[in-house]
């Protein structure tokens, strides 16, 4: 089975080890590392970059997709019940992860300011407070996951979460489970919900025998993230492929395809709630 999984950067692959554990399968995954940061831009430029994300993975003949980042998922949630093959959204993993009233969500701006989390959870009946900590995902990229500063920085964007005192706490970016251990510290008997968890057990019934590899197609530096990868201890077979910008944007007629559009944008009804 070909898999695809698609972020901005190495925050994807605290998906790709859990998802590798359940199902050794060949996985295509597209890190779009020349137009990085994806959390600081417009829903309207990541919706496009998402879909040419899409649309390469489609080409490749991919039999399932995860969204392995949220501020993506958040632009592609209109276009949830029409793909022709499994999507998994890991903002709805995050929403049905959630098991009590009270509830804090961390993410880029570009996923909080959506409302996405908020909206789903409250149609749940449950109180929601969420804020941006977008500095998060330049600690991760940059291989900062402990010490001092690390440290000064989570409990600079959670401290303001105190005095709503949370029940639990969603870690809606994929880059945020790589500073876990200091947000459980922070945080203290809060619990805290890595969506990527209750996107494996929503595929634990598959059963699949082989061996896992990986295709890394990288739209910048291949050895940059090479170097990324190692440093997180990713130790799963591996290839990693140049992609250039020009290439994907070319593959935005297979997610059109996919979905049954005519490529504009807008298509479609906001889903609160989501498909897999």
């Amino acid at each position: 089975m070909n898999i695809g999984l698609f972020d901005s950067g190495i925050g994807g692959l605290s998906v790709l080890k859990k998802l590798i554990e359940t199902l050794p399968a060949h996985y295509i995954y597209v890190a779009d590392t020349m137009r990085a940061p994806y959390g600081t831009k417009s829903s309207e430029t990541i919706e496009t970059f998402s879909r040419e994300i899409i649309g390469f993975l489609m080409e490749k003949k991919v039999e399932r997709i995860f969204a392995a980042c949220n501020t993506s998922d958040s632009t592609l949630s209109k276009y949830r019940n029409n793909f022709r093959i499994p999507y998994h959204s890991i903002i709805q993993a995050g929403v049905s992860a959630s098991k009590y009233e009270r509830v804090a969500v961390i993410g880029t701006h570009t996923t909080v300011q959506s409302g996405i989390y908020k909206n789903a959870l409250e149609a749940k009946g449950k109180k929601v407070m969420q804020r941006p900590a977008q500095l998060f995902v330049s600690l991760v990229e940059e291989g900062i996951f402990y010490g001092n500063m690390v440290e000064a920085v989570v409990k600079f964007y959670l401290e303001p979460f105190r005095k709503f005192k949370p029940d639990e706490l969603i870690l809606g970016c994929t880059h945020f489970p790589f500073l876990k251990d200091i947000i459980m510290r922070v945080m203290g008997n809060v619990r805290v919900i890595d969506p990527a968890d209750e996107l494996v057990r929503e595929v634990s019934h598959l059963v699949l025998n082989g061996r896992p590899f990986v295709e890394f197609y990288v739209t910048s530096n291949p050895d940059e993230f090479e170097r990324k990868i190692k440093k997180i201890g990713f130790r799963h077979p591996y290839q990693i492929k140049h992609l250039e910008i020009s290439e994907l944007e070319q593959k935005v007629v297979y997610f059109e395809r996919a979905c049954n559009i005519d490529g504009s944008f807008g298509s479609g009804q906001i889903d609160s709630g989501g498909t897999t």
